[in-house]
């Protein structure tokens, strides 16, 4: 049995599970404050803590209920479900409902992903289900509550779920990676029929055991493009959207050891997008610059804290240059690099959270205009928020 599903209970820095859509983090950190200096580091209060099911591998933050809050989803692979945690207004959030994914079974629902994908305008919740290997959609009712769920088969061992257009027809789609080393090496695409419904998937090869997919169009040409970090062949695939949802060949760059999540964002300011890995056993992040053809250059390291799990992008301190935050297992911490203004980063701040933190995401919870971290804690069966007090 791949060791990713053994479930969290008792274990430290377990590789997460699950890895948060990197795409939706990135745009989830869009800061709104302005002036200031960009050797100035952002800072965080002290965590809160909300509980969720057990073992939360995996959280992103979306407007469920449609009040124009923002509010938390966890994917809980020890419990089968998904939580939602509905803000109160003021970057606290009510106790979860949860919605359980298993029928009688234990599916492992190891990424949560949101995205409005019926097109009602309202954001529903894609789930990978690491040992049923599938797909859970699970759609809106309006009010932040959802409807039973719908599975779609997947590749072997799904682990990490995003959502794009990939075909260019305005309706998201799936990317699911698939890390069964044993068997399967592989990202699966779900094209969407238009209604929220999913036709059967498309499989194309990645590196050795791809334990998170980001979407970003990383070539320049309008059509989104798929990346993988591949866990035990300590790179990254990049797959190159021909067109109509289809996609070339993986080229492979090499990494720091062991990626975990992978995140794409404009890092040196060139209006190209950047790759970055959070390295779990070198406990770095590696950073490889777009040469603006979507080929990339030699990864460059910095430290983080120990075991980082998950990656996310988001400009945390206001200056216009989006920053690197990982979730760290082993430390049960977040790390904060910041942007020196080049697409390089300063050394790492680290701020605690609760037991195993393994998925982090960046978002504005309480409304001030400054992007705030969620972090889904596996051993301690909780998300922490840490509010963002740069410039206070």
């Amino acid at each position: 049995m791949n060791r990713r599903f053994e479930g969290w209970s008792g274990r430290r820095g377990a590789r997460g599970c699950a890895f948060l859509l990197a795409t939706i983090a990135a745009l989830s950190g869009c800061g709104g404050q302005t002036g200031q200096d960009s050797s100035s580091p952002p800072s965080f209060a002290a965590a809160r803590s909300y509980a969720t099911g057990i073992g939360p591998g995996s959280v992103a933050i979306g407007d469920l209920n449609g009040d124009g809050k923002p509010d938390l989803a966890t994917a809980n692979g020890d419990a089968d479900s998904v939580s939602v945690l509905l803000n109160k207004g003021d970057g606290s959030f009510r106790a979860e409902p949860q919605y359980f994914i298993g029928d009688g079974g234990h599916p492992y629902s190891y990424s949560v992903a949101i995205g409005d994908l019926n097109g009602d305008g309202k954001p529903d919740l894609a789930i990978a289900n690491g040992v049923a290997d599938s797909a859970s959609v699970m759609l809106n009712s309006g009010d932040g509550s959802l409807q039973a769920k719908r599975d779609y088969a997947t590749g072997r061992g799904p682990n990490s779920v995003a959502i794009g257009d990939l075909n260019g027809d305005h309706k998201p789609d799936l990317a699911i990676a698939n890390p069964n080393y044993e068997q399967t090496n592989t990202v699966s695409v779900l094209l969407n029929k238009g209604d929220g419904s999913f036709r059967a998937k498309r499989e194309y090869s990645t590196g050795s055991d791809p334990g998170s997919v980001s979407i970003g169009d990383l070539n320049g040409d309008g059509k989104p493009d798929l990346a993988t970090a591949n866990y035990n062949a300590s790179s990254v695939s990049v797959l190159t959207n021909s067109g109509g949802g289809s996609f070339q060949a993986k080229v492979d760059y090499e990494t720091g050891s062991t990626p975990s999540s992978l995140a794409i964002g404009d890092l040196n300011g060139d209006g190209k997008p950047e790759l970055a890995t959070a390295n779990y056993n070198a406990s770095s992040v590696s950073v490889l610059t777009n040469s603006g053809d979507g080929s990339f250059q030699a990864k460059v390291d910095y430290e983080t804290g120990s075991t980082p799990s998950s990656l996310a992008i988001g400009d945390l301190n206001g200056d216009g240059k989006p920053e690197l935050a990982t979730a760290n297992g082993d430390a049960d911490s977040v790390s904060v690099l910041a942007n020196s203004g080049d697409g390089s980063f300063q050394a790492n701040r680290d701020y605690a959270t609760g037991d195993g933190p393994v998925s982090v995401a960046i978002g504005d919870l309480n409304g001030d205009g400054k992007p705030d971290l969620a972090t889904a804690n596996g051993i301690a069966g909780t998300v922490s928020v840490l509010a963002n007090t740069t410039g206070l």
